[in-house]
């Protein structure tokens, strides 16, 4: 097999399971589920993935690259400090109301495996640590950027700041509804005054 052919196999199991996992949930998506939807053989996903854990884990990886791109992306667009301390919540409304309120890959994950020891749950820990640093290098940026600010507490700010919008997520997700995620844009707005 030729490396594009192996390369676009992998792609279109991971691919497969991303929507199966992120759609269902882990528990209750089976391996033959993806390996029908991904239309590559079973010895092909199993040479590549050994076991359901190892895909999942798979899965998290590239929708961690993909989810850190998008933020990364919506704070590029962003030509001021403050601007960019707000653009994190309003990317996180926008990826809300575009998965239909189906809530957080991540956190859905984390949910539903008990074990926080797994390889799975550590993986989608990264991703929550991942957002953690990114909100704390905003936060950072904003009290260099304005002696207004240099008092902010960063670490208190990032933790109330990552609660608003893991409380978004999990309330929009609830609800099915953008409400949450509204209000949450005006809370990290209102941080700021004063």
């Amino acid at each position: 097999m030729s490396p594009r052919r192996r390369t676009d196999a992998r792609e279109r199991i991971v691919s497969a399971a991303t929507a199966l996992f992120y759609e269902r949930g882990y528990r209750a998506t089976s391996m033959d589920e993806v390996i029908e939807k991904s239309g590559v053989s079973k010895p092909t996903v199993y040479a590549y993935f050994p076991t359901k854990e190892s895909l999942c884990v798979a899965y998290l990886q590239e929708m961690r690259r993909r989810e850190y791109n998008l933020l990364k992306g919506a704070l590029r667009k962003e030509k001021s400090p403050r601007g960019r301390f707000v653009a994190i919540i309003k990317h996180v409304r926008e990826r809300i109301l575009s998965n239909d309120f189906r809530g957080c890959g991540f956190f859905n994950m984390i949910s539903e495996i008990a074990d926080a020891k797994s390889d799975i749950t550590r993986e989608a820990k990264v991703y929550v640590d991942t957002m953690k640093e990114v909100i704390r290098e905003v936060v950072l940026e904003l009290r260099a950027s304005d002696g207004r600010h240099k008092r902010l507490d960063v670490e208190r700010l990032t933790d109330t700041y990552y609660l608003i919008v893991a409380g978004a997520i999990m309330a929009s997700q609830e609800y099915r509804a953008s409400w949450p995620a509204d209000r949450a844009v005006e809370h990290v707005e209102s941080l700021l005054e004063g």
